[in-house]
């Protein structure tokens, strides 16, 4: 009977999730999977103590993962709900010692406790698991192990796991708003012949039986499990250090052994990156945890404080490797300023990929990173709005706007702005200011309305919640040998404006527009080319008759 209660709880969760998105077609496992109810807010995740064996041969895994959490809020529980794909076995639960019953449905299971639970109360569940998880066929977009040889042969096994959630091979709170803030012990299990790496540091490595060796990593900041990184490898390791505000950094590398030498000099380009990053956007977020970057049978991967990278070791035409770049300026925008919901993963991946143009204008000045981000434009589809829908499991994204078109919002921010103090401090408010920490977009927007003094709810609501961009309109009128440009700006928000530029023969005119029409008089225009020039803001130009 009790049970029954629960998924009848579950089932009217699940419907009112479905009420509010009856046009988008998420399943019931979707709901289940992202969306909230009193078996997931009742309590917050503290600590995750993982063990877990690699059968490379097999493509299995074998673990346990000991979850300390703390009921929240002034809930009495007795049933929390985790997360785990159906395709990994549970072989039992342990509470103080003692194994409780479970239910599963579909991608998560709820844990039955044998007694009420209070608030304030510390609790550990232990899960033992196992099974063959997800095969990534095209990782890191499809998500999943990567099951690889190196070219001599050697097992090389890699995980990206962002889009599915780390509940496909681990038992989890897979909810991106509760990452466990005392963070991630690790003890990774691999063939003794290969090198395991996960995040944070390593604090020892042990030889075990039937051939295998154990590498203890702990993480001490705050994680999302999507983040929680699994790396095996015939990998040498090669060590570094950046000296920045909060002292010496340790930069440490694990490639395969026959790109040794190539890495340690490609990797060169880190420091400098870090000191960038630095200036703009405040110390790297997870000092205590170090930085490192991991070579991997993928392109790539924001993997906190163990970047997975697979670029094979190229710098673009703009002479920076974009990998190393784009994915460690993840750790601020994030990993460590991270959303809270994945209907906000523009937060993640606009201000990422803006950030890359940040580290072009530190290295060579405004105009040529301003050059950097144009090539970006043409990428822009304005299919759908960048906010998607709440409480599922969204990662359907049609198009790459949340990062191309990301990047140009701000730019086009920055313009409105005119201040490039102004915007400038604006970000780095948002990395120091909300540090190992979740945000939702409200908050940003708040924030930015608070750093500049000024309002710019019009401004996101446009451009984050509307799939169209504003239409900048004009007109050319000639009467009594007098010309006129009649202009404004068409949008789906009211009350916004936006800085132009027309040229006219050798004239420039800035001009800010609103969605009025305005008039701008000229004494002369005969011969004279027209250009109404939208290269510096996010905004189509259409020329009405």
């Amino acid at each position: 009977m009790r049970v029954a209660i629960i998924f009848g709880i579950l089932l009217l969760v699940w419907a009112g999730s479905r009420s509010e998105l009856r046009a988008q077609p998420f399943s019931r496992t979707d709901s289940l999977h992202g969306s909230e109810n009193g078996f997931t807010t009742c309590y917050n995740v503290l600590k995750y103590d993982i063990r877990v064996r690699l059968f490379p041969n097999q493509k299995a895994i074998r673990g346990t993962n000991s979850i300390v959490a703390k009921v929240i809020g002034k809930a009495i529980l007795q049933t929390i709900q985790l997360d785990l794909f159906s395709v990994i076995k549970i072989d039992s639960i342990l509470f103080e010692d003692k194994k409780v019953s479970f239910t599963r449905d579909s991608n998560i299971f709820l844990v039955h406790f044998p007694k009420k639970l209070i608030p304030g109360q510390r609790f550990e569940v232990k899960i033992f698991f196992n099974g063959i998880p997800p095969e990534a066929k095209n990782a890191p977009w499809d998500g999943g192990f990567v099951w690889a040889k190196d070219a001599r042969g050697n097992p090389w096994v890699g995980l990206a796991c962002e889009g599915i959630g780390a509940s496909c091979w681990l038992p989890c709170k897979d909810h991106l708003n509760d990452e466990p803030e005392d963070g991630v012990e690790m003890r990774l299990i691999v063939p003794e012949k290969s090198v395991g790496v996960s995040n944070g540091r390593l604090v020892a490595k042990k030889q075990m039986v039937n051939q295998t060796m154990m590498y203890h990593w702990r993480v001490t900041s705050p994680i999302n499990p999507y983040n929680i990184s699994i790396n095996v490898g015939n990998y040498a390791h090669l060590s570094n250090s950046y000296t920045g505000a909060k002292g010496k950094l340790s930069l440490d590398y694990y490639v395969l052994t026959y790109n040794a030498d190539t890495a340690q000099k490609h990797f060169k380009q880190v420091q400098g990156m870090l000191s960038c990053f630095e200036k703009y956007f405040g110390p790297y977020p997870f000092w205590s945890d170090g930085y490192k970057l991991v070579e991997t049978p993928y392109w790539g991967m924001e993997h906190q404080s163990c970047v997975a990278y697979g670029n094979n070791y190229k710098n673009n035409t703009w002479g920076f490797d974009f990998i190393i770049i784009h994915e460690s300026g993840h750790e601020y925008f994030g990993n460590s300023l991270s959303m809270a919901d994945a209907a906000e993963m523009w937060i993640h991946e606009s201000f990422t990929t803006y950030s890359e143009t940040i580290y072009m204008e530190c290295l060579y000045g405004k105009e040529k990173a301003f050059e950097y981000l144009s090539t970006q434009r043409k990428n822009i589809k304005n299919l759908r709005p960048m906010i998607g829908p709440f409480g599922v499991y969204y990662h359907g994204r049609e198009d790459n706007d949340i990062y191309y078109k990301g990047a140009w919002v701000l730019q086009t921010l920055r313009e409105a702005m005119n201040n490039d103090s102004l915007f400038l401090g604006f970000l780095k408010h948002l990395t120091m200011g909300n540090s190992h920490e979740n945000i939702t977009t409200r908050e940003i927007i708040t924030q930015c309305n608070q750093i500049t003094g000024i309002n710019w709810d019009v401004f996101f609501n446009q451009y984050l919640y509307y799939s169209t961009i504003p239409v900048f309109e004009y007109r050319v009128q000639h009467s009594d040998d007098k010309w006129q440009i009649h202009y404004r700006l068409r949008t789906d928000v009211a009350g916004l404006s936006l800085p132009m530029r027309f040229t006219i023969g050798k004239t420039l005119y800035k001009i800010t527009v609103g969605n009025q029409w305005q008039t701008l008089q000229l004494i002369h225009l005969e011969g004279e080319q027209i250009f109404a020039d939208n290269s510096h803001v996010l905004v189509e130009v259409l020329e009405v008759f």
